[in-house]
């Protein structure tokens, strides 16, 4: 193996080394931001999440009371706790939209409940296994990503079906504001609809890749500046110093000069080789004189 393929070689194991340690490093980042933005979005979506469970609590506990006691043709929607969720959320958000509440319904009074193609996807698998209390994930909207936190609703109480199991039952209000076909039917057990919290993540997906990508920056800077610090390096220290001395070992051995130098610049095993050389050298070079002694002593004896 001469220079050129020493080169070609340190060069490609330093490549592949920076290769992979770039691969890894910026996987392992992009993975680790990655999982945060996902447990950051989960935090937030089970904190508002509660704060609107709460509201509701509040609703049916302490406005419901007052306002039942209203005349039977009267309808009010401040009565229903997920409205009021809902108002809130809209209230809280602005224009901005920060958080979405919604709970959707497969047969819903309101039409603001009418659930989307995802919504009723994600309903259907709460119908099909009872024992599903929750679930999360990522939506795509086709605008933005969303990550999201559901529950079922279910009937679980008799007095839902006031309001929810015939025309002729409700509140006569209720049915004059949205009508006799929407939100009825409803059976004791049955899973209806689903409340879901979104939190946007758009952004901060947008960062992390901005991140990611710092760091994918900083450590190809980084590498370039080793790679060529530690070619140079192995150039002047070993590569340049073991041509010299090739090329001086194959001279030495096509002369009879003993006094042809070695180089003896380089890494200490550089020396050390030029040193074996040099003794190498000597020794031969005794040797044939000696050869060459015994040599002229028998042809010069009778």
């Amino acid at each position: 193996m001469d220079g050129q393929d020493l080169r070609r070689l340190v060069r490609r194991i330093l490549l592949s080394v920076f290769l992979l340690s770039l691969l890894a490093g910026v996987g392992g980042f992009y993975f680790l931001l990655h999982g945060q933005a996902m447990r950051q979005a989960e935090q937030e979506a089970r904190v508002m999440l509660a704060f609107a469970v709460a509201v509701g609590d509040y609703t049916a506990h302490n406005i419901l009371p007052h306002l039942s006691r209203l005349p039977a043709d009267e309808f009010h929607e401040e009565v229903v706790p997920f409205y009021a969720i809902r108002t809130v959320f809209h209230s809280v958000s602005g224009t901005a939209r920060l958080y979405t509440y919604r709970d959707p319904a497969l047969n819903p009074t309101s039409p603001e409940d009418q659930p989307t193609s995802f919504e009723v996807e994600v309903i259907r698998r709460f119908r099909e296994d009872k024992a599903l209390s929750e679930l999360t994930g990522v939506h795509d909207t086709g605008k933005e990503y969303l990550f999201y936190l559901a529950r079922p609703v279910r009937v679980d109480a008799e007095e839902c079906l006031i309001c929810h199991s015939t025309p002729e039952r409700a509140p006569p209000g209720l049915v004059a504001r949205y009508g006799p076909h929407n939100g009825f039917g409803w059976t004791l057990g049955e899973t209806v609809g689903m409340q879901m919290l979104t939190v946007p993540l758009t952004e901060p997906l947008r960062g992390m890749l901005t991140l990611v990508g710092i760091l994918a920056a900083g450590l190809l800077l980084i590498f370039a500046i080793a790679y060529f610090a530690l070619t140079a390096t192995l150039n002047a220290a070993v590569i340049r110093p073991l041509d010299a001395l090739v090329r001086v070992a194959d001279m030495a051995s096509r002369s009879t000069d003993t006094d042809l130098p070695l180089p003896r610049s380089g890494v200490g095993e550089v020396q050390r080789l030029a040193d074996a050389i040099e003794r190498l050298r000597v020794s031969v070079a005794k040797a044939l004189a000696e050869l060459g002694r015994r040599k002229d002593e028998g042809s010069s004896s009778p």
